[in-house]
């Protein structure tokens, strides 16, 4: 079993620095000369794509995890052709059957579980309940059968943990949790909730890395229409996407999740060089945001 330790003498730089900053906007004598030259093939994917979606997501869930593997793979080329990234993949595991049915990461693009389900196949996201409505995205969120989280507290909130035991001991399907439970600017590691951890399970950390854009999304700053405006104005976008060695927790960790989740948390700020961070979920617009509607 591949294993990943941080060293004793290692110690953790904390910030400051908000993790919530605007994104960065490129320069629109730029941006839009390029939004017009490169409208036509981003046009042509998404046809591609609408075609390809309009077969396959209606027969989608009834179908076998290794005919959703194949199915997903197909969806996502157009749509991963669409927004144009370019995905290099490190895996630290020794094979694909060393990794946990529970997938972590901390949460920078909106894309970042397509880009997964390009690279692993069908996978069970838990994501909160607004993105359904998205227009065409939400189509493919609902599509994969997702944990739906809404911002409340209490019992709600805990029978989604309960959810995801029982689909992680019932199925075989693959999950994915951001536990951050928001987006971030990928500029630090917010806190990280301790649900998924509840659960007991080992995890797989992911490592998002953008080496040259981070296309992240602050919705009191830029709207979905813009977020995708910014991904097409440019050539491509290249991601690493880093599969750290699956986590098992210690007896110490199964009862203590907060411990669990704090460990996994240093574990990806160590591996991806990113300051701790103060701040959590309820420093998030979007958070403070989604309270609102």
């Amino acid at each position: 079993m591949a294993t990943m330790t941080i060293p004793e003498d290692h110690t953790f730089q904390s910030t400051s620095e908000s993790a919530f900053d605007v994104a960065p906007t490129r320069s629109l004598w730029l941006a839009i000369p390029l939004f017009v030259i490169l409208l036509p093939f981003t046009l042509l994917a998404f046809i591609g794509l609408a075609t390809v979606s309009l077969v396959i997501i209606p027969m989608y869930r009834n179908r076998s995890l290794a005919a959703r593997d194949r199915l997903s793979r197909v969806i996502l080329f157009f749509l991963l052709a669409t927004a144009r990234f370019r995905i290099t993949v490190n895996d630290h595991n020794a094979s694909r059957s060393d990794h946990s049915q529970l997938y972590v990461a901390p949460h920078i693009c909106m894309l970042e579980a397509m880009m997964l389900i390009s690279v692993v196949g069908h996978i069970r996201p838990m994501t909160a309940e607004f993105t359904k409505h998205l227009p065409v995205f939400g189509k493919f969120v609902d599509a994969s059968d997702p944990i739906y989280v809404k911002r409340e507290k209490g019992k709600k909130a805990r029978s989604v943990v309960d959810l995801l035991r029982e689909s992680i001991e019932t199925t075989d399907y693959r999950h994915l949790v951001f536990p951050e439970g928001t987006f971030t600017n990928g500029k630090s590691l917010i806190q990280f909730k301790s649900g998924a951890f509840v659960v007991g399970s080992p995890v797989t950390p992911i490592v998002f890395r953008y080496p040259s854009y981070t296309p992240f999304w602050n919705r009191d700053e830029s709207t979905f229409p813009m977020q995708i405006f910014r991904l097409i104005s440019r050539l491509f976008t290249p991601v690493v996407l880093d599969f750290l060695p699956t986590y098992h927790p210690t007896q110490e960790e199964l009862e203590d999740p907060k411990l669990y989740a704090e460990n996994v948390r240093k574990l990806i700020a160590y591996h991806s060089r990113l300051p701790l961070s103060e701040q959590s979920l309820v420093d998030s617009p979007n958070y403070q945001r989604d309270r609102k509607s």
